[in-house]
């Protein structure tokens, strides 16, 4: 019963992370539709929480990541000037916890996360929805669509997440769906749609690569079908974003970029935060003493919408080092599963993770750390056949030495 409930609730936080700034109850974003739902999953996985063994194959990165995280607290601690500076990060030590829990919730149901992301991308899909139906919408003065004030580009991020989920879970069909499953591409012209409103540049070349790369890389049983296979995707690529582009909004933004090399002002804070990393290059100023610099710079908080220079900002290239053994142990799960097995996704996520990490947030996201337990735990189905086999082959050389 409880890992039924604990199943269920894990396939509606997760649907529900599309609407993650939306406050029905109106609580100012205490009691968000995600954050309510995240409790509940957190809640009835606390008995699961007890009996958790974190598998030998995962350790190496729960370690390096909860270093990178005692880092931060430490270089935090170190700059804080006062008692309502950032000391601990709760946000990000909740999000760890996550990734943790998710983890082990993996070991027990080696496809509950292929399960819960195809919930997610309902939750897109439903946005998507929403959005055409014009509920919740708002529009800035450069046309772009926001829905239930949610930034943007997130909001694009999530849809280019659906879209790549949609399509790889129903072409390669992990779960083992039947011929029906191919209904749920009707979903990806609507995320498509909503993602070209949102009118993000950065999501639109993450998608378009995400799409090449899944065409270079899709393994088949004959060079023909390949062949053929590539010459459709292209085909098709090229329809879709001669269609993208006809959207005037975010045409002009891309030629804004290329005859000005206008990045919405992200430009501007990477120029003014450098001599800050040159300051401190080892070790960096901590949260608290990054906040202090943009107060002074900016007269307000500004994040540099990059998560390399966040966190070299934060940690130094000490920190940075620390984060990147992370994300090199985390993508490398990704792509033994590709080698093994031919699947994509995990592969395709981690080109999006790369997208935001150049050009948006991740440490405070729930969705990006979903994605980088997904791509983490891709390979425990080998790692259980191994486990089974192993002990198969000790009780087999138990019986012959009894004998």
């Amino acid at each position: 019963m409880i890992q039924k409930l604990q199943r269920y609730s894990l396939y509606v936080f997760l649907f529900s992370l599309n609407f993650e700034v939306w406050d029905p109850l109106h609580t100012d974003g205490f009691f968000s539709i995600s954050k309510l739902t995240g409790i509940i999953y957190f809640a009835v996985s606390i008995p699961a929480i007890i009996k958790y063994k974190t598998g030998s194959n995962y350790k190496p990165v729960l370690k390096v990541i909860l270093t990178f995280f005692s880092l931060l607290f430490l270089i935090n601690a170190i700059h804080a000037q006062s008692t309502d500076d950032t000391i601990i990060d709760f946000t990000i030590l909740q999000n760890i916890i996550l990734f943790w829990i998710i983890i082990n919730h993996v070991r027990k149901e080696p496809l509950i996360l292929e399960r819960g992301l195809m919930a997610f991308s309902l939750g897109a899909a439903t946005l998507a929805l929403l959005y055409y139906n014009g509920v919740g919408i708002e529009i800035t003065n450069e046309g772009r669509v926001s829905i239930f004030g949610d930034n943007q580009n997130i909001i694009a991020q999530r849809m280019c997440f659906g879209i790549t989920i949609v399509a790889m879970l129903v072409l390669q069909n992990s779960l083992q769906l039947k011929k029906t499953r191919f209904l749920y591409l009707a979903l990806t012209p609507l995320m498509f749609g909503l993602l070209i409103a949102t009118g993000s540049r950065l999501s639109i070349i993450t998608l378009a690569i995400i799409f090449i790369s899944a065409l270079v890389l899709l393994k088949t049983n004959t060079f023909l079908v390949k062949g053929l296979v590539f010459i459709l995707g292209i085909v098709f690529f090229i329809f879709m974003f001669r269609l993208a582009f006809e959207n005037e909004m975010l045409r002009e933004r891309f030629l804004t970029s290329l005859n000005e090399g206008n990045l919405s002002n992200r430009d501007i804070i990477w120029e003014q935060i450098f001599p800050l990393i040159l300051d401190h290059p080892i070790f960096g100023v901590g949260q608290s003493g990054y906040t202090t610099f943009c107060m002074n710079a900016f007269g307000r908080y500004m994040s540099p919408h990059n998560v390399v220079l966040e966190i070299v900002c934060f940690t130094g290239f000490f920190g940075l080092i620390v984060y990147g053994i992370f994300l090199y142990l985390v993508f490398r799960q990704g792509y033994l599963k590709y080698r093994e097995s031919g699947l994509l996704l995990p592969m395709l996520l981690s080109i999006s993770v790369f997208g935001i990490l150049l050009g948006s947030h991740i440490l405070e996201v729930k969705l990006g750390w979903v994605i980088l337990a997904y791509i983490t735990t891709s390979l425990e189905v080998q790692y259980q056949k191994k486990e089974k086999h192993q002990q198969k082959k000790e009780s087999e050389t138990m019986q012959v030495l009894a004998v």
